[in-house]
């Protein structure tokens, strides 16, 4: 597994960042894979991590939210799937890493714009009935409407790597 340890800081990145200090074998490739998703995500604040252990290639990627949201993906591609992957040209495996950090933006917003929906309708819950327990498994009005959009991501980025080659074998950790 790689390392998930970055730098949270208040700065705000203006482009996606590509660690591969983890990489252990092809660095040159995955240097020059690195410097081609930068220039490539100018203005997506994304953290991405790669590392080669077990020939498993790890891809881990976050970023702030704001509001004190913080969100990680994680995503661990099969033996036979890294293995494929590095024959690809850099601009493609770069390709690969951009198609992932579309998929994680696209959570990540629906995620946001549950939050910013259910936000509203609780300022305007004049009786308090949003967030108070009224099914038998003691959830609220809140808890059916918030969890729920966590199989949607999931089942969104089930779809969106279905008939990739790479991905769709991937393990993800949502």
């Amino acid at each position: 597994m790689i390392n998930t340890s970055f730098n949270r800081t208040n700065s705000i990145n203006f482009t996606a960042k590509l660690d591969i200090s983890e990489i252990k074998n092809n660095k040159a490739l995955w240097a020059n894979v690195a410097d081609i998703f930068e220039n490539k995500t100018k203005k997506i604040p994304y953290d991405f991590s790669v590392s080669d252990q077990n020939n498993k290639v790890d891809i881990f990627a976050s970023v702030d939210l704001g509001n004190e949201d913080y969100s990680e993906h994680c995503c661990t591609l099969t033996k036979s799937a890294s293995k494929d992957l590095l024959t690809f040209s850099q601009e493609k495996i770069a390709q690969k890493l951009i198609k992932l950090l579309n998929i994680f933006k696209h959570q990540d917003k629906t995620k946001i714009d549950t939050i910013e929906f259910l936000n509203k309708l609780e300022k305007s819950d004049k009786y308090d009935t949003l967030n108070t327990p009224i099914y038998e498994n003691g959830d609220s009005i809140y808890d059916k409407v918030f969890y729920p959009i966590f199989d949607k991501m999931k089942q969104d980025r089930i779809k969106a790597v279905a008939d990739d080659s790479i991905l769709k074998d991937a393990d993800f950790i949502d």
